[in-house]
């Protein structure tokens, strides 16, 4: 059953079950109290009748003869004859009533109902009595009462018609009836109303969360007012940020993962196409143990470069530890190693590579500088088509030392200068892939740059050629 119904149906049980026992309280106690004083009245009446007896028969003169020399049919037709000389009024309204003799013989009845008379048995002397009798149609309370009348033992009876109160309390069960299936109504449709307004919150959570299972995690509860339900909706949007703060996580992680793996075979290339030639000269020419060992040289520098690149680029991009350890270096060596590893692809791809470099000592840390200039100069040979110049150069100014490197490119255009650092991105992908690029090497060298505290511009012109420059920190000359 759905939480609405629940509430719908537990409302309407409590309500009614509530009506149901405060209207048989209030119509059984003003039955009661109804009933108390229609026998009040009864035993009045029984006791008005008792007195208005007992007074004649205390004047009677009954020196003719002793009450002892009678029997009973004789005194009962004596209490008969007096009895029935009395009038007994109450309010101009005369009182029925009836007498018996202790066999429960009746000697006097003014009364319209004959009742029976077990309640004489249970009777002391002088005692009065009442009880509750129902005939066909009516309910009556009897009342009798014990009296002696001429030294003998007699019953005075009177009956009053309490027939309207046992109606009155049949017609307010009706009534309650009525007023309980009215109220079901009525309380039926404004609980219906009121639950659907309450649960109308909890239906909005439950269409955000079905948006949220489908991937939307910007959906959020808007918290109104300051019961349970708002702190419910605050405490989903709480999981909710957490959600999408850990799936964001994942995301990027899938991301780092990915720009390793796509950074280190852009990465791979130089290195490896320096081990791969001079392991060809190796293999294919006669060279003396000078030449040989150049060659090997040559080979083991770039195999540990490749790998301090790699571990670097694990740390930096896939652990995200980022921090450095930057040491002061000669610039000049630097930028002579960088030329060394790049030179072989330029020469094949019949491009000038022009040094114009001032000594100068910068903090960082070589290998990833070393990283950003190489993909700088390979960007600049790919954006040559036949044959052309890159000119780098390095400058000691009042911001630091400054390197540009500069090409005889086809340039870009400004809308693709803004998006050059972008993972992935790519000014023309045929080219680049062709080239063997994956778009991530000026990703890669913004973020090594960034990590220095460094700053690297853009300037391009179409058909003219395309400037990078690098600000470095405070040059130590």
């Amino acid at each position: 059953m759905k939480f609405f119904w629940k509430i719908f149906f537990t409302t309407m049980f409590v309500s009614v079950i509530c009506v149901t026992l405060s209207g048989y309280i209030m119509i059984n106690s003003n039955f009661q109290s109804q009933l108390e004083s229609e026998v009040d009245t009864a035993k009045d009446y029984c006791g008005i009748v008792l007195y208005s007896l007992e007074n004649p028969f205390k004047n009677i003169d009954f020196d003719i003869f002793t009450t002892s020399e009678m029997n009973e049919n004789e005194r009962n037709d004596i209490v008969g004859q007096v009895v029935q000389s009395i009038s007994i009024n109450n309010m101009n309204q005369k009182i029925a009533y009836c007498v018996v003799d202790k066999y429960q013989n009746i000697v006097f009845s003014s009364l319209d109902v004959a009742l029976d008379k077990t309640m004489i048995d249970s009777l002391c002397d002088s005692n009065m009595g009442w009880t509750i009798k129902k005939t066909d149609k009516n309910v009556y309370v009897q009342t009798i009462s014990a009296v002696v009348l001429l030294d003998s033992p007699f019953y005075i009876e009177t009956v009053r018609d309490v027939t309207h109160v046992f109606d009155n309390q049949r017609a307010q069960y009706e009534l309650m009836i009525k007023i309980i299936l009215a109220m079901m109504i009525f309380a039926g449709a404004l609980t219906f109303i009121i639950s659907k307004l309450l649960m109308r919150r909890i239906i909005a959570l439950t269409e955000i969360t079905k948006r949220i299972s489908d991937g939307i995690l910007s959906e959020r509860a808007i918290p109104q007012g300051q019961d349970e339900i708002t702190l419910l909706s605050e405490n989903f949007n709480h999981m909710t940020d957490r959600l999408e703060e850990k799936m964001n996580e994942l995301k990027n992680e899938a991301e780092r993962k990915e720009l390793f793996v796509g950074a280190f075979s852009h990465e791979l290339k130089t290195p490896l196409t320096s081990i791969i030639g001079y392991s060809d000269l190796l293999r294919q020419k006669k060279m003396n143990a000078t030449e040989q060992q150049i060659c090997a040289e040559y080979i083991f520098t770039e195999g540990k470069r490749l790998e301090t690149m790699s571990m670097r680029l694990l740390d930096l991009i896939v652990l995200k530890k980022q921090s450095i350890a930057p040491n002061p270096v000669v610039i000049n060596v630097v930028l002579d190693e960088v030329k060394t590893m790049i030179n072989p692809q330029l020469e094949n791809s019949n491009i000038e590579l022009v040094y114009d470099i001032e000594e100068g000592i910068i903090k960082m840390e070589a290998e990833l500088m070393k990283t950003v200039f190489i993909n700088v100069i390979d960007n600049a040979r790919n954006a040559i088509e036949k044959s052309g110049t890159i000119t780098v150069v390095g400058r000691k100014e009042s911001n630091g030392y400054v390197i540009t490197i500069q090409d005889t490119g086809k340039g870009m255009e400004a809308h693709e200068l803004e998006k050059i650092t972008n993972a992935f991105y790519m000014v023309d992908k045929s080219r680049s892939r062709k080239c063997g690029g994956a778009g991530l090497g000026l990703a890669i060298s913004n973020e090594i740059v960034a990590l220095h505290g460094f700053e690297i511009r853009f300037d391009s012109t179409i058909n003219v050629g395309t400037t990078v420059t690098i600000v470095m920190g405070e040059p130590k000359v």
